[in-house]
């Protein structure tokens, strides 16, 4: 495992109560020398397009975060923060991207989250538009998903976060495949 993976995944072990797993899009990429099916391939087996596990470690840390972007330089992170969740009691998560360095949000695109919710659960609103997001300025994008649970233990949640950061020479759309779990009481 490269250095660089390693500390990804290390950074992602700082979880309280929760696990997720979180893993950059990558779309718009050339295929590889010897055809597109070659490509299609490489990019499937392509390590850094496989989820990154995080698992719940003890502590005051509630915010789990992941590096988004290339190997080299970091666009942005990713940061899910959930509330502590009662059977019965509407609960949230906090889902927030923060553009590092000369990235910034582009406001322009049509930014959106979608949330699958486990078993046992409800979603307020699953599919959430850039309308929906409690921030959305140049330096961050955040949405609040509300939930509520019907059942106790550990509950999985998936979904998709589609957005963009931008620089001076370009802008990038980005699918964030989200995956993260929520201990519920």
């Amino acid at each position: 495992m490269s250095m660089s993976k390693l500390v990804r995944a290390l950074t992602l072990s700082l979880v309280a109560t929760f696990a997720f797993t979180a893993c950059a899009g990558s779309g718009g990429e050339a295929p590889a020398k010897g055809g597109e099916k070659e490509g299609k391939d490489a990019a499937a087996k392509d390590p850094s397009n496989e989820p990154i596990a995080g698992k719940p470690v003890e502590g005051e840390a509630k915010v789990a975060v992941a590096a988004g972007g290339g190997e080299t330089e970091k666009e942005y992170s990713l940061q899910i923060d959930p509330e502590e969740a009662k059977v019965g009691q509407e609960s949230k998560v906090s889902i927030r991207v923060i553009p590092q360095g000369e990235w910034h949000m582009n406001l322009e695109y049509p930014t959106k989250l979608e949330i699958t919710p486990p078993a046992g659960t409800t979603v307020a609103k699953p599919k959430l538009a850039k309308a929906d997001a409690i921030k959305l300025d140049e330096q961050s994008c955040e949405f609040a998903i509300s939930f509520t649970p019907s059942e106790a233990g550990d509950k999985t949640f998936t979904g998709e976060f589609k957005f963009a950061v931008c620089q001076e020479e370009a802008c990038v759309p980005k699918t964030e495949k989200l995956e993260f779990q929520v201990a519920v009481k």
